[in-house]
């Protein structure tokens, strides 16, 4: 196997990790609000903290709640893991060097024709001052030689 592969295996282990450590963390957060709830039902905490008037349990209540919180919970902890899905896949492994994209495993592809096969986007190419000033440094030094 090579190390770029093992490095990608290694990579999405931890970024599945962190996934599931997050989802993890949201879920027993739901959990604690369910148990308050149905400890609110058989408690009746408001009137334990404020004096208010007493009521019985009502199931039909919990009940409902506790599907709302659940149905929070689906929702919150999927689509939590959806964009950390899209942010994950929207990192792109760039060369230092050569500034080519890794598209595959061992495939690089040149930055314009990665950004023009996925987007409208045209590509002028100039160079910056700190560039132009090098390369004048580098052709004086040249010609000096």
């Amino acid at each position: 196997m090579t190390s770029a592969r093992k490095e990608q295996e290694k990579l999405g282990l931890m970024v599945g990790r962190g996934f599931t450590f997050i989802a993890f963390w949201q879920s027993l957060v739901f959990v604690m609000l369910i148990l308050l709830t149905w400890a609110n039902e058989v408690l009746d905490i408001s009137a334990l903290l404020f004096g208010t008037a007493e009521r019985p349990p009502d199931i039909t209540r919990g009940c409902v709640a506790t599907a709302g919180l659940l149905i929070g919970a689906i929702i919150t902890v999927g689509n939590t893991y959806i964009q950390q899905h899209r942010l994950v896949s929207g990192i792109l492994t760039i060369c230092s060097y050569c500034k080519k994209i890794r598209i595959e495993c061992q495939m690089w592809q040149q930055i314009e024709e990665y950004i023009n096969r996925r987007s409208p986007i045209e590509f002028s190419h100039g160079i910056c001052p700190d560039c132009l000033a090098r390369e004048k440094r580098n052709l004086e030094e040249s010609d000096d030689a």
